[in-house]
């Protein structure tokens, strides 16, 4: 099955074959990108924690989440472009593709813009020493100067995430790690440079982001004039009908990033009010392993779901019933094997990592982290089902459940239970609620029924 050389498609089998050929080529690169992902870690955060210190390394893990909420300012397009394109795909409809790709361009570039003239104006209005809770640990002008460069490398690569989409709609995300690897490798090289010229926090937030817009933008280049150059932008083929197709699988979709980011992005802000920065650091650095574990599980089968919708298109539900079952299995899996290992040698993992034995944590946190990880990729597993065939409003109006409890607990048991009281708020709803109402959500679409108002 992993061979460069396509299977004919004009047949179920052939399109089946074809399908788990990009899985398998998707799946094996991507494996190699997180292991270079990994290294990278491995070595930065160390280095990172010893020459900024508890403060500043907790202080640079807070600005991540400014960036992360910085992510809503695409209003999903980049997402929606993803369905919009597999469904194009599966209907052999290019000329469709290109205005999906085409005006989902246009419409980055125009927000990136805005976004340049918001930062430039309001930076030096914002007291961002006072909005992530400083409280001194670093001066006024750092912390500024830190979030503007933060900024700054997301508005670039705003309007570059478009490549990355195309990959994966078209289910050659092969490609796209291939360059994401080059990223990797020139942004470490990058990184290591920096640290040896004795560089500031703002000058390591903005080497720190040059790995990914050199990824974002060779990838780009290459899908547009070598990979797939029907899809190359055409100003002609900026359309307002496009947008609206675009735009009627991005709002949900913005919506329901909006309701992760609650989820996922809230805790380092609630932890630097509750607590402090030192805990912060813990917390971050406890969440960099678990995502570690967790993105390895997950990048076991994440090429699976763009095929999932084109085999939809094309009536094959059988090939979608087949194919979720063994991609649930092999995700859930790995993930009690994955957590329970961090159970095991999590700490043991820590004090090699680290090279300090000042950050641990209690076998209650790393027994409540399994439990969430196992959930979290059970429920994942279908919500990526549902997404990918456009049954999105029921997904929204569960994240925001999720977010308004796991903001309400964070809030209560961070000062309680500092690192253990925020994995706990994290996981509670999806372990407790999630694990039984999404596979029921995704019955119809197994079953073959309704469009889900395609």
């Amino acid at each position: 099955m992993v061979r460069l050389r396509p299977f004919d498609q004009d047949t179920p089998h052939g399109r089946s074959q074809e399908r788990y050929r990009r899985i398998a080529l998707t799946t094996l690169s991507a494996f190699a990108v997180r292991g270079v992902g990994t290294a990278v870690g491995l070595v930065t955060v160390p280095l990172l924690l010893a020459y900024l210190g508890k403060e500043r390394f907790g202080l640079w893990s807070t600005i991540t989440t400014v960036v992360a909420w910085a992510t809503l300012f695409d209003l999903g397009i980049a997402n929606g472009l993803v369905n919009c394109l597999a469904k194009a795909h599966g209907r052999g409809e290019r000329d469709q593709a290109v205005r999906y790709v085409s005006t989902a361009l246009a419409a980055l570039l125009a927000i990136a813009a805005v976004l340049a003239m918001g930062v430039a104006a309001s930076a030096w209005s914002i007291p961002w020493d006072r909005v992530l809770a400083v409280r001194g640990a670093v001066d006024a002008q750092t912390v500024r100067w830190s979030v503007v460069a933060a900024l700054a490398t997301f508005i670039v690569g705003l309007p570059l995430s478009v490549g990355g989409q195309i990959y994966a709609a078209y289910q050659r995300a092969y490609v796209a790690n291939a360059f994401a690897m080059i990223g990797a490798v020139v942004g470490v090289v990058a990184l290591l440079a920096a640290l040896g010229l004795g560089a500031g926090l703002p000058a390591l937030v903005l080497v720190f982001g040059l790995g990914g817009l050199v990824a974002s933008g060779l990838g780009l280049a290459y899908a547009m004039r070598v990979a797939m150059p029907w899809l190359r932008f055409r100003v002609g083929a900026v359309d307002r009908g496009a947008l609206r197709e675009v735009m009627a699988r991005s709002i949900p979709m913005f919506l329901f990033q909006v309701g992760a980011l609650v989820v996922n992005e809230t805790q380092a802000i609630i932890l630097a009010h509750r607590c402090n920065l030192a805990v912060v650091a813990e917390y971050s650095i406890l969440m960099r392993l678990y995502l570690i574990a967790l993105g390895l599980v997950q990048l076991s089968t994440s090429s699976f779901v763009p095929s999932f919708r084109e085999a939809v298109e094309r009536g094959e539900h059988a090939w979608v019933r087949a194919s979720f079952g063994n991609f649930v299995r092999v995700r859930v899996g790995l993930a009690l094997v994955g957590g329970a290992a961090l159970v095991l040698v999590g700490n043991s993992l820590l004090r090699v990592w680290l090279r300090r034995s000042d950050v641990w944590f209690s076998p209650a946190t790393w027994i409540v982290l399994w439990v969430m990880m196992v959930s979290v990729t059970w429920v994942g597993a279908h919500s990526d089902l549902l997404a990918i065939t456009d049954r999105l409003w029921g997904l929204v109006g569960l994240v925001f459940l999720n977010a308004t409890a796991t903001v309400l607990l964070t809030w209560w048991l961070a000062p309680r239970l500092q690192v253990l009281g925020v994995v706990i708020a994290s996981g509670a709803v999806t372990a407790g609620l999630f694990t039984w109402i999404l596979p029921w959500m995704a019955r119809p679409v197994l079953a073959g029924g309704d469009d889900g108002g395609r």
